[in-house]
């Protein structure tokens, strides 16, 4: 596998509330090419919602993703045996909750002031490694089908989960190796789960991801499609998403597969990208812009 293979997109913005009153966008993403490891080249994926109710929520999002990507990068470094990739999922965690205490300390805050949630994936040639705290998504795509990989995790009451600064963090790490070739991917944290995921069947809203996924199949250049991000950050901030959830929004698409019918492609050469058309999303009936930890 290399670099070419892969196709991917990025953006976290602000929910209608936090735009309004000037104040930054609580979630956070990263993601990473690592061309030569001891399995071959790997791409590293996080995400994560810093809670809506502490005061430090965006740092704490921000260094969350990029301690999980450095600790990954690490553990495929520093190790000869690098065949069980679900061993590395606890190692990973207590990367980011170090990473969250050193800066808790450093700043003389409380560690809950830094709560988030946490996606993250490694997708190397032949597995993948999936793991997951608090809510949001993280869904696999094959074909014009996606399926959810953990549902996301709600506390005792409404609008509460989890995060990685919980006391009880690790037993509720949820994570899987799996051992097969990843075609398309997306992490999404909670702004979006009301339209991306179909909640009484329990499954991935499939017309949300199909649009997204041509588009940034259509990119002729391989890697980071930059001009796709300001796209999606475009769409995410757009009224036929906004009008439906008014919480913050992230959103990171990767595919290794290219569109087929010419007629789906963009032309690289074009002076501005052709806006993304809105996806196809359901209608968020309860949106909550705070979330608490669990009790």
């Amino acid at each position: 596998m290399h670099c070419d293979d892969w196709r991917y997109a990025q953006a976290s913005v602000p929910g209608v509330a936090h735009h309004a009153e000037g104040r930054p966008c609580q979630d956070a993403c990263a993601v990473r090419w690592l061309a030569a490891s001891a399995c071959g080249p790997v791409l590293l994926l996080a995400a994560a919602d810093g809670a809506g109710s502490a005061a430090q929520a965006d740092l704490g999002a921000t260094l969350a993703c990029q301690a999980l990507l450095d600790g990954f990068s690490d553990w495929l470094r520093d190790s000869a045996d690098r065949d069980d990739w679900q061993s590395a999922a606890p190692v990973l965690l207590a990367r980011v909750q170090a990473t969250l205490d050193e800066q808790a300390r450093r700043l003389q805050q409380p560690l809950r002031e830094f709560a988030c949630t946490l996606l993250g994936a490694a997708l190397a040639d032949d597995r993948a490694l999936l793991l997951q705290i608090g809510d949001g998504a993280i869904i696999l795509g094959s074909g014009d089908d996606y399926r959810v990989q953990f549902w996301p995790q709600a506390g005792e009451y409404a609008n509460e989960t989890y995060f990685v600064t919980d006391t009880g963090a690790a037993a509720r790490l949820e994570c899987v190796l799996l051992r097969e070739t990843v075609a398309e991917i997306a992490l999404l944290t909670d702004g979006l789960q009301w339209l991306a995921l179909h909640y009484p069947s329990r499954q991935a809203h499939a017309p949300f991801f199909r649009p997204l996924f041509r588009a940034l199949r259509a990119q002729t250049a391989a890697g980071e499609a930059v001009t796709l991000n300001a796209a999606l950050a475009e769409l995410l901030t757009g009224p036929a998403i906004c009008t439906r959830t008014h919480d913050d929004k992230t959103l990171i698409l990767a595919t290794r597969r290219t569109a087929e019918p010419a007629a789906e492609r963009v032309s690289a050469d074009a002076a501005t990208p052709s806006p993304l058309a809105p996806p196809v999303a359901r209608t968020n009936p309860d949106s909550a812009d705070d979330r608490n930890t669990s009790a």
